[in-house]
């Protein structure tokens, strides 16, 4: 699994007008099925994702997004292994 780290590094205004391509992106991580959860960063200053795929379908979803392609968020990708969670509780 993947965690995604978005850091927003332009204004919110510029971020807001991408953010139904973020979504819809034909290559991105939610068309393509990879996003097991997803949510902004309070304060919003970006987002996280956790997906699950290969690493190289995770990067090339990710190199795709808007986001990045626009230059508005910065984004780290750091691969875990689950080894807990409520459901395995």
């Amino acid at each position: 699994m993947f965690l995604i780290s978005l850091t927003y590094v332009a204004p919110l205004d510029a971020v807001d007008a991408l953010k139904d391509a973020h979504y819809a992106n034909p290559d991105g991580v939610f068309a393509k099925g990879l996003v097991r959860l997803a949510g902004r960063l309070v304060p919003r200053t970006g987002g996280l994702v956790v997906a699950e795929g290969t690493r190289e379908e995770v990067e090339a979803a990710v190199a795709s997004d808007p986001f990045v392609v626009h230059g508005v968020a910065t984004v780290e990708i750091t691969e875990f292994e689950p080894t807990w969670s409520v459901a395995a509780a």
